[in-house]
């Protein structure tokens, strides 16, 4: 928790006109379009923030501080992180805009979600004051998503595991976003996070907020593995049965099979399973094998539910997944008597 500390003076951008103008350079008081005009003129996000800080930092008037504000707010819209930061700051002050708590905190949320972790703390600080928190109605949601966001930024691995979660499921205050919840997920390896490796893993495997790419994917599994994620060997299985951004291994994925299954994981004790299924002589591809499988289940036998599951949680063409027939059939499955598929339906309640 972070504890809340006296306002900067308004007359600044969140990380102090003097920082700025140092590094800046010099900009004519009238950086600023005619009003009508694109205040940013067709500049870039960055190089528009960076005109607007230097303009600010001489701004010797009002109608020169709501320029400053037009040229932040487009940098904002163009998504550099640094003016949503700093025209948040402006709405709250109500410098050269009319004050608009709402509207600011908005803006200083988008800066901490692009990582500008100033604006992280500006914002957390500002709705620790019980006054401003009563102006939003969600006040409370939102200090706690600042929170863990800047966690994550100060290298908190758990807090980007689950700062990934939240946007993965768009949770809470969070919205759904996948390509947040990838970003999130790809710091919390980065900071060693076994479960974050692994989900990192998911995300470029089936291209969900992020480009897809196997072998990345591949390399996330393997570091998820051996941080100790029973899931991440599982995957890591996978990709090396199918050949998926390495080069393909069966024996190498039963060894990683097993290894998952002794650690708990479901899912590869169901895979390890269906390998030796097809070493006795049940189909090796995934089309042929879904038909014959979603037969046996038909013909209720659980534990072939429980492979139609896993077939389908994996992507029968290997890449989309269909998780709602992959629940379906795992409860066929466990009412059948498959205890492992009743685990899965423990693990994976649905909606």
């Amino acid at each position: 928790m972070l504890t809340p500390l006296p306002a900067p003076a308004p007359a600044c951008p969140v990380d102090g006109c003097a920082a700025q103008a140092a590094s800046a350079e010099p900009a004519p008081l009238d950086a600023c379009p005619a009003a009508g005009e694109a205040p940013c003129a067709g500049l870039p996000g960055a190089e528009c923030t960076q005109r607007a800080v230097s303009a600010w930092s001489d701004a010797r008037s009002e109608g020169a501080v709501a320029c400053v504000a037009r040229m932040l707010d487009e940098a904002c819209a163009l998504g550099d992180g640094r003016a949503c930061g700093f025209a948040g700051r402006m709405w709250l002050d109500g410098r050269g805009v009319a004050r608009d708590a709402a509207r600011g905190i908005g803006m200083l949320v988008r800066a901490c979600d692009a990582g500008v972790r100033l604006a992280c703390v500006v914002a957390v600080r500002w709705l620790a004051e019980a006054a401003h928190a009563r102006e939003l109605p969600d006040a409370s949601d939102v200090r706690k998503r600042l929170e863990e966001e800047h966690a994550c930024l100060t290298s908190e691995p758990e807090a980007c595991y689950q700062v990934g979660l939240l946007f993965y499921f768009g949770a809470s205050s969070y919205p759904r976003d996948r390509a947040r919840a990838a970003q999130a997920y790809a710091r919390g390896c980065d900071l060693g996070e076994p479960r974050a490796c692994n989900n990192l893993g998911d995300a470029l495997a089936y291209g969900e907020g992020v480009e897809r790419d196997v072998v990345r994917s591949a390399a996330a599994y393997d570091k998820a593995c051996a941080l100790g994620e029973a899931l991440g060997c599982a995957n890591s299985g996978y990709m090396s049965e199918h050949g998926e951004g390495v080069a393909r291994d069966r024996r190498r994925a039963r060894a990683l099979y097993r290894d998952a299954c002794a650690g708990g994981e479901v899912y590869g004790c169901l895979h390890a399973d269906m390998l030796a299924a097809q070493d006795a002589g049940a189909p090796r591809d995934t089309a042929r094998a879904l038909a014959a499988w979603s037969g046996a289940c038909e013909r209720r036998d659980a534990r072939a539910c429980a492979f139609v599951g896993v077939i389908y949680e994996d992507g029968p063409d290997g890449f989309a997944r269909d998780s709602a027939r992959s629940l379906e059939a795992m409860k066929r499955g466990c009412g059948l008597g498959e205890e492992r598929a009743c685990e899965w339906v423990r693990m994976h309640p649905g909606p």
